[in-house]
Order: structure tokens, then sequence, then C-alpha cells
């Protein structure tokens, strides 16, 4: 797992490469190529007859997946008016929404199958992906190669300290400081590389200088902070009344659905409005609340207080969770050459916040649980680390400690929803940014 964790930080750092990209080859070409390279990715996740060939398999369709949604929502800019777009973002922002609960669900299901049903649905469009990319992209893309490098790295260097501190190592573990050190470097160094570059390199940093610009990438990383973190722990509660992980991500429906509509109505009304600007404001506020609702939850509380406070955070996040994409795309409408950049940038803060997220909040709730199932008597350290592993764990107690295990995991999952109003206050404050 500690390995998976860094191949989605190495993820992140590749979208700014695929922004470039985009400026330099077509999109329908660039398109083929990353579904081609995740599908090759996949296939061999299927067919893996060992965990490392697994996790080379998860390498190969990473690179494919950062490439991806940048490439989608570029071409969403390309093919729209500025009028269209907003109801197309809503879509996508639908989609989106859908795919995070739904794609486990199906998942799982073919997991209960075999690999090789898994191999023989995506051998046919993996042929065709690669045949029509051997074609069309017989170009030398001239890149950046070494601020692609620096910004992987200082993610990575970046993003596993906070995963770790608090968790698996203390704060003032030595190897916890050297990597926030190192990611300060690394950090410092691509500024200046990207200074020189200027508009040869991976990020032209004068795009910074537009309030659109500086407002989207902020709202942009909170609102995936909030996002991943209500589809990562809202399962949790289900889980802890003794539904399957398959049944806890049914019983999400709830949220997707609100948060489905919500995007639907929002990306109508900013294209019959012509302003993001209301949705930017109010969505954030409402999903506040469903997270604060969500903190006073605890293990008496009913199954229709779980999906009434589900539908209110699906209703906030739902109707800015694209809206950040309208604003850049038509910052940058008429410059081409900046446009595929502004959009693999904004998806890269969207996918830097959901890392994060999880990693601040994976700290916060392991912390948390650590310090209340300490203070339960009977509970050995082995059966705690269960715990910490899994949350079905809590029903291996014995019944006389079941009950305050229960509760503590009830509390910490509680005190990850009180985290996450902090970055929807903070959105609310970054919508000011935008023009």
């Amino acid at each position: 797992m500690e390995l998976l964790a860094w191949l989605s930080h190495f993820q992140a750092g590749l979208m700014l490469f695929f922004g470039r990209i985009l400026g330099m080859a077509p999109a329908k070409a660039v398109l083929l190529l990353v579904i081609g390279i995740f599908e090759a990715g996949s296939l061999l996740c299927a067919v893996a007859p060992s965990v490392n060939v697994l996790i080379a398999g998860r390498v190969v369709a990473g690179v494919g997946a950062s490439g991806l949604m940048v490439s989608v929502m570029f071409i969403i800019a390309k093919v729209t008016t500025l009028r269209q777009r907003p109801v197309f973002m809503g879509v996508f922002g639908a989609v989106y929404a859908i795919a995070s609960i739904v794609g486990p669900l199906i998942g799982a299901g073919v997991f209960t199958s075999t690999y090789r049903s898994a191999a023989s649905h995506l051998q046919p469009s993996l042929q065709r992906c690669l045949q029509f990319n051997h074609q069309a992209l017989r170009v030398r893309l001239s890149l950046d190669w070494i601020g692609g490098l620096l910004s992987i790295g200082m993610v990575t260097l970046f993003l596993i300290p906070i995963q770790w501190g608090g968790n698996t190592k203390r704060w003032s573990d030595p190897e916890v400081i050297s990597l926030l050190v190192l990611s300060a470097v690394f950090f410092l160094a691509f500024l200046l590389w990207e200074l020189r570059e200027g508009e040869a390199g991976i990020l032209p940093l004068h795009m910074f200088r537009r309030r659109n610009m500086f407002g989207s990438c902020l709202e942009g990383f909170f609102i995936n902070i909030c996002f991943i973190l209500a589809s990562y722990y809202l399962p949790f509660l289900y889980q802890l009344r003794g539904h399957s992980a398959t049944r806890s991500g049914i019983d999400l429906i709830p949220f997707m659905i609100s948060g489905t509509v919500a995007a639907l109505i929002s990306g109508v009304c900013i294209a019959k409005l012509g302003h993001p600007w209301p949705f930017l404001f109010v969505g954030p506020l409402v999903a506040a609340l469903g997270s604060g609702l969500l903190y006073t939850l605890n293990e008496f509380s009913s199954t229709g207080r779980i999906i009434g406070f589900q539908l209110i955070l699906g209703i906030g996040l739902g109707v800015a969770l694209q809206n950040t994409m309208v604003v850049v795309q038509a910052e940058f409408a008429t410059e081409e050459a900046l446009l595929s950049r502004a959009t693999s940038v904004v998806t890269f803060t969207q996918t830097l916040g959901a890392s994060v997220g999880l990693a601040v909040a994976g700290a916060i709730f392991a912390g948390q649980l650590r310090h209340r199932l300490n203070h339960i008597p009977g509970v050995e350290v082995s059966a705690l680390n269960a715990a910490l592993a899994n949350v079905e764990a809590v029903f291996s107690f014995p019944p006389s400690v079941r009950t305050q295990v229960l509760a503590a995991y009830i509390h910490s999952v509680d005190t990850v929803f009180l985290f996450s109003v902090a970055p929807f206050r903070l959105r609310s404050v970054s919508c000011y940014w935008p023009q």
C-alpha cells in the first residue's frame, strides 16, 4: 500500500507534462495515446502473476490516467463555446462523481470474475489506440524534461512525509524532516528553472499573475480535498454498522445522486447567467454545513440522518466541482498556446489537493484512533494495529470492549469531517480571486 501511495503522487506530477504535449500535438491523438497507455497498464494489472507485476502495471496505468483528465478537459474547451462549456463541465463533473462511487463496485464485480475476462475486454480497444497513435504521433516533441522531473520530485517528496507524519513516523523523525526540506529545495529549483525556461517550460509562471488563474487553482485544490475525503471516509460510517465494503459503496448512492444533479443544474444555470461566481461561493458553504453535520454523528445515529447529511454534502460539492475549470478556460479562451497548459495546471492542483487531503486526513484519523484505543483497557497492541489497518477488525474485538472500540472509530471518522470544514471555508474565500 505504501508503494501505491508513492505511485499516486508520481501520477500527479505527470499532469503538467501532458498539458505541454497537448499544446504541441493533435488533441485526439494524445487522448487515444493516453487511453492506450492506461489500458495497457490495466491489462498488465489484470494478468499480473505477482504483486511486483501488479505494481508495474499500476505505474503504466498511472501514466495514462494522468493524461486522461487533462486531455478530456482540453478537448471540451476546444469543441464548445463559452456558453456551452458550463453545461458540458457539469456533465463531466456528474460523470466523475458517479465513476468515483460506481467504479469500486464494478471493480468488485470484475474481481469476482476472472482476470481473463477483464483482459478480453481491454485488448480490442487497446490495439486500436496504439495502432492509431503509431501513425499519428510521428512527431518529435520538445519537452521540458528537467521541469517535469523537478515537479514529480517536489510533489512526491512533500506528500510522502505528510502521509508518514503522526501516522507511521513521528513529525520529529529525521526522515520526515529531511524529505520536507528536500521538497522545499525541489520546489525552489522548479520555480527557478521555469523562470529560466519561460514559454518553453511546462509551467509558464506569468499565468499566475491573472486573478482567474490563481483563484481557480486555489478553489480546485480545496474542492478536491473535500471531495476525496467524502468519497473515502463516508463508507466507513456504514462499514462500522456491519455493512460489507461493496454494500457501503451502494450506501453512497444518495451522495452520488445529489452531487450529480447539483453539477448538472449549476452547469445549466451558469450557461444561462454567464457567471460562475455565485456557485463557487455558495457551494462551499452548503458543503461545510454537510461536513459539520456529519461531525455530529455517533454510534447511535440513525441511517436516515447519515443519508440526509450526505445529500447536503453532495449538493455543496456538486455545485462547484468543475466550475473552476470553466473560469480558467474562459480566461485563456483566445490564447491557444496557453489553454492546454492552464487546463493541466488546474487539473494538477485538483489532483494535488486530493493527495494532500488524503495524506493529512489519514494522519489525523490514525492519530485520533490510536489515541482513543490506547485509553480502552484490555486492548492489545496487535489488536490495535489490526483496527488501524482494517475497519472490519472492529468486530473481532471481545464484546466487552467492542462498543468502546466502535465509538472510538466513529469519533475518529467524525474528526476527519471536522477537518474538511476548513478547506470548505478556504474555498469560499478563494472564490473572491476569480473575476
